[in-house]
């Protein structure tokens, strides 16, 4: 049993780990800036749209915008934009004739279309989101040999920058230059296709002095993010965004979006919110579109009353339209209150924290586990203990909170890597082990036995260690209330709706539905506090079925996929898969298909000659629980064996190919 002072103690050094590891690693000189802005293509699966470096996605009348499937035309979404909220205390009293008291103000930072879009009233300058310089090549051009800019996309190199800025700390290869900057690691792409950017909001001069005029720039007051600073505006927030398209037969209808905010400014927002605001534009008689919230889904679904809808390429004939839906997948951010607001038996759990302690022995760890978490909630929620695999390991670092984190195989338990027994996880801050094609050699953190941040299975590579708040604002309102006057444009138009549609309001009036109108929503967080040095993530799913029951279905499974980590184990996407010819160049071992799955799945492996091969399955102690293939003679080529776990329980397996004196393993994930 642990002493009171002991306890805190580990709090506190917890903690004090949460901001270091949340804070920015970006260079300040690093800067939104509407020269790096650049319009992209998400197509790597069957949802087709535009994109902007600037928090917009599928802005109407620009093709192709919210298509699916690709290539027919049928459109469905008429624009999306990120918004962040929040209240601060505004300086009025030192300004001569603008009252007599500081007053609160009510920021927004967005940047959507014509419409949503702030402006310099002196200068014309873009008064919102921009993006950052150095994300992106700031000199491709086209096959025309004119300049045009492209977002960073994984599957197009030419719009990659030299190097990447939130890099060049790394010790062993600053600035990953010529490598994808993926969200698992370096040159690994998640999924069959992603993209990458960073924004800010320090050019909106709103609420500044003395920019673009002399005096205040808003009646309302002055707010300066960081004192220290003058030429910092807006809320003083900078904003990393990921897209992850799997092109699939499971994931191949949805686009998951990934926004994490940092708080880089000076000062505490004592309450912020997280929006997005989405445009139905189902076909194009849009009077006729419909949204529904299930709110204990955090799901908004949309549809066409007649189902009927006009192409958007010019001549074509109408077409039939299915359903499509916005799932929240996660909204967490650094947590100390004290309270398991997921109710998943883990308090104040966090994507941003550092290893913890080691404890050793499953006696340790059950005096652990039973002092400081809810164990009935977390097996509830999760399996039961004895399937977890740093339990089974019998060793854990407690900052790995869901116990999945195991440093390598371990046969014989004896806690240390023995000749044979590859690494697993602890892969360093890079993420690639020397299993992985390219490996450059050990990077910091590789071997060492302890979590990093930016290994597999820890910290903000492990979905299921955020303290996940849950869908908290929810509103839908005619597109004409806005449009027609340019109202979104209004920081105090929009707060009021956030405000006043929040659930935990007392005046809350319950909106479940609105029919028969072309509805424009906004689907956001509750209110909460981001810190100086702070981060917070929010993350979507859009997803498109033929009814309210496909997507239903669908948006199940898009939450295993985000619970299994966006599939972070998989270490050959299928876009690298192509580059392999009929007879390979080498042997290699892909990752399972489906994964997670439940309860068949296949596994397939590449021959660059014909050898025997040996396919066994392990659980994650070592324990041997399938032989697949025992020393069978393959012909060279690509190979597909089916692996039927329907005995076993949920939980991470290891799956292992021996050919040729070579062995190649990876990790898969039963479901159950």
């Amino acid at each position: 049993m642990k002493t009171l002072t002991s306890s805190l103690l580990t709090i506190f050094l917890l903690l004090s780990v949460n901001s270091l590891f949340a804070q920015s690693s970006i260079p300040k000189e690093y800067r939104g800036t509407e020269d790096a802005i650049a319009r992209g293509i998400l197509d790597g699966n069957k949802i087709e749209t535009n994109f902007r470096n600037h928090g917009e996605m599928s802005r109407w009348n620009d093709i192709p915008w919210g298509v699916w499937p690709k290539g027919s035309g049928a459109r469905y979404i008429d624009g999306i934009g990120f918004a962040m909220a929040g209240r601060v205390v505004a300086e009025k009293e030192q300004w001569l004739g603008y009252g007599s008291q500081d007053t609160l103000l009510n920021p927004i930072s967005m940047n959507y279309r014509q419409s949503g879009l702030r402006q310099s009233p002196y200068s014309g300058a873009t008064w919102g989101w921009l993006p950052l310089n150095g994300f992106n090549n700031a000199n491709r051009t086209n096959n025309l040999g004119e300049k045009e800019l492209l977002p960073a996309i994984s599957t197009d190199e030419t719009s990659w920058p030299e190097f990447w800025p939130d890099k060049l700390g790394e010790s062993t290869d600053s600035g990953w230059e010529g490598s994808w900057n993926g969200f698992r690691g370096k040159g690994l792409v998640t999924g069959d296709q992603e993209t990458f950017y960073i924004m800010d909001d320090l050019s909106d001069y709103e609420y500044a002095a003395n920019i673009d005029t002399e005096g205040p720039h808003s009646e309302l007051g002055v707010y300066y993010p960081s004192p220290s600073d003058s030429s910092i505006g807006g809320l003083g927030l900078q904003t990393e965004v990921r897209t992850f398209q799997f092109n699939d037969p499971i994931g191949k209808d949805m686009l998951f979006t990934q926004y994490r905010t940092t708080n880089v400014s000076e000062k505490d927002i004592p309450e912020t919110w997280t929006t997005l605001l989405i445009d139905l534009g189902l076909g194009a008689e849009e009077w006729d579109d419909n949204a529904k919230l299930i709110q204990e889904e955090n799901l908004v679904i949309f549809w066409d009353s007649d189902g009927i809808g006009d192409s958007i390429f010019q001549g074509e004939e109408s077409n039939e339209l299915g359903y499509v839906s916005l799932l929240l997948l996660e909204h967490s951010m650094v947590e100390d209150n004290g309270i398991d607001e997921d109710q998943d038996g883990m308090i104040d759990e966090s994507k941003f924290n550092g290893p913890g302690e080691l404890i050793k022995g499953k006696a340790a760890i059950d005096a652990y586990l039973n002092e400081f978490y809810n164990m009935e909630l977390f097996e509830q929620n999760f399996q039961e203990l004895s399937l977890f695999p740093a339990y089974q390991n019998e060793l854990w670092w407690t900052g790995d909170e869901d116990l999945d984190w195991v440093s390598h195989e371990d046969f014989n338990l004896n806690g240390i890597q023995d000749d044979g027994e590859e690494l697993i996880d602890d892969l360093g801050r890079d993420g690639l082990g020397p299993n992985h094609e390219n490996y450059p050699g050990p990077d910091e953190g590789e071997g060492d036995g302890i979590p990093t941040q930016g290994e597999p299975n820890f910290g903000e590579h492990d979905m299921m260690e955020a303290e996940d708040k849950g869908l908290g604002v929810f509103f839908s309102f005619a597109s004409v209330l806005s449009y027609g006057t340019f109202a979104i444009r209004d920081d105090t138009w929009l707060f009021k709706f956030i405000e006043e549609n929040q659930f935990a309001n007392p005046d809350y009036i319950e909106q479940n539905s609105l029919l028969n109108d072309e509805p424009i929503v906004l689907f956001g967080s509750s209110k909460y506090t981001l810190k100086v040095n702070t981060s917070t993530y929010f993350t979507t799913a859009l997803i498109f079925g033929e009814d309210e029951a496909d997507l239903m279905k669908k948006a199940k499974q898009a939450q295993l996929i985000y619970e299994s980590d966006f599939g972070q184990s998989a270490l050959i996407t299928a876009n690298e898969e192509e580059k392999i010819e009929s007879i390979p160049e080498w042997f290699s071992l892909s990752q399972n298909y489906p994964n997670p799955f439940n309860p068949t799945t296949n596994i397939e492996f590449s021959l660059s000659k014909s050898v025997p091969v040996t396919l066994t399955v392990f659980d994650i102690t070592g324990r041997e629980v399938r032989s697949l293939v025992s020393n069978q003679t393959y012909a060279a080529g690509k190979h597909s064996v089916q692996f039927d776990a329907s005995d076993l329980s949920s939980g991470i397996y290891i799956y292992r190919l021996q050919v040729n004196g070579e062995v190649f393993t990876k990790k898969l994930t039963l479901i159950k």
